[in-house]
């Protein structure tokens, strides 16, 4: 939850600067609501349009006459978020809302109660303000978990954003030209943990272990080779580079095939072994060049999510009433 809300720190803090020279009392009650659009068969009442409004105003310091369309079109935009996250079954639970509503309250050196408060004296309730928080910390789970299956940054993407990035030429070869100082390993990991149930030896266990070594040659029949064995654990680890291996695998799988076990190794978890699904050398300073992933990562997530939400409008129902 922690790393989440990290990921919603700069949303935190933008809303929260926006909001502090304006949350004095003064706002009159809303009146009436009638329905102005409906997504596909979810209301948007004048009162949400209302209310959005004026909390764009506040946090963006708008005042032009298309603020009520821009209210408008980023509440449908919530609502369709907020129901493809039901579709995929993606959720947000009230606690992550509540927290950085919360953090949002901290940075203005208020308290909740009272952030509630100055937002409702300016005529926007909180739960205005907390339904934007949720379909925002939603999206970015979406957005990550899609980017993260469908789209890679490749070698040669790095490779010439570095050379554009690079000072100088010899900068631009250091950070392009494999060495022994200027390679990592990267690795894509599964995890496997084969516990030492009470009763049962270490060197038994350690057969087991190595049984399964010998029999396992791709990833992909990792979790069918280990059905047979007693209270076995595979878990993917992800993408780790050398120095950011767990502390068990440093300096064990440069010479485990792809496809294949690590040695195991006693740990307070049990036994482990590391099956080694990919590997690659990064060519080049390995700090320069993961700023420099992260930034395309960042780009073309940017991007991935306009298409998302674009797409997620062309398939939905959307009846604007008058």
């Amino acid at each position: 939850m922690q790393h989440r809300l990290r990921r919603l720190g700069p949303i935190v803090a933008t809303v929260a600067a926006l909001l502090a020279p304006v949350l004095v009392a003064g706002a009159a009650q809303a009146a009436g609501a009638t329905i102005k659009v409906v997504v596909n068969g979810e209301p948007i009442t004048t009162n949400e349009v209302t209310e959005r409004a004026k909390l764009l105003r506040m946090t963006n310091r708008m005042a032009t006459a298309s603020v009520d369309r821009m209210a408008t079109e980023e509440l449908i935009d919530e609502k369709l978020k907020l129901q493809e996250g039901k579709r995929v079954g993606v959720e947000v639970s009230d606690a992550q809302v509540d927290q950085a509503f919360g953090s949002i309250a901290s940075r203005l050196k208020i308290s909740p109660a009272q952030l509630a408060q100055g937002l409702a004296s300016q005529g926007i309730s909180a739960n205005n303000l907390k339904t934007r928080i949720r379909a925002q910390i939603l999206w970015q789970q979406l957005v990550v978990g899609r980017f993260n299956r469908s789209v890679a940054i490749s070698d040669q993407q790095i490779v010439d954003a570095l050379a554009k990035k690079q000072p100088s030429a010899k900068d631009a070869a250091a950070a392009t030209t494999p060495d022994k100082e200027g390679t990592t390993a990267e690795y894509t990991l599964q995890q496997v943990v084969l516990a030492l149930p009470q009763g049962v030896s270490l060197e038994a266990r350690m057969r087991e272990a190595e049984a399964l070594r010998a029999k396992v040659t791709s990833c992909d029949g990792l979790v069918e080779a280990t059905k047979g064995v007693r209270e076995a654990i595979v878990k993917p680890l992800g993408k780790r580079t050398e120095d950011e291996l767990p502390e068990a695998f440093r300096g064990l799988l440069a010479s485990v095939p792809v496809g294949h076990l690590s040695k195991p190794n006693r740990t307070p978890l049990g036994i482990e072994m590391a099956a080694v699904c990919t590997k690659r050398e990064l060519k080049g300073d390995f700090q320069v060049r993961s700023k420099v992933e992260e930034q395309l990562r960042a780009e073309e997530g940017e991007v991935f999510a306009r298409r998302y939400i674009n797409d997620l409008r062309r398939i939905a129902v959307i009846d604007y009433r008058k």
